[in-house]
């Protein structure tokens, strides 16, 4: 995974608490921003339907509708589709793949300027 001053540079650490989110709501796995902000873990993700917001703390996670008042600095700086699935990029590009330490496909990172 090429580096990135983005959200994603802590993206394998964030892992758990990122699936912790998609657990509550399967559909929504694109991450449009995940970190650490008041003393646990902040989470955006999108489905094809909405958009949400999930807070973790010691493993719990809390999904909430997005609230759409609250801007985050360095969203959609880098996007990240959690696997399994197919490669997102579809006809435009090919979105890299991203893989854990032990080398198990774990997603993709998409192009947030899009096609």
């Amino acid at each position: 995974m090429p580096v990135s001053t983005a959200w994603d540079r802590n993206l394998l650490a964030l892992l758990p608490q990122i699936d912790a989110c998609i657990a509550k709501q399967p559909d929504a796995r694109q991450v449009t921003y995940a970190g650490e902000r008041d003393g646990r873990v902040f989470v955006r993700l999108s489905s094809p339907q909405n958009n949400f917001d999930c807070s973790v703390r010691g493993g719990a996670a809390q999904m909430s509708r997005r609230d759409e008042t609250l801007t985050i600095e360095g969203e959609n700086a880098a996007i990240f589709i959690r696997g399994p699935g197919e490669n997102p990029g579809g006809e435009c590009y090919q979105a890299p793949e991203v893989h854990d330490a032990h080398g198990a496909l774990i997603g993709w990172m998409v192009d947030p300027e899009g096609c």
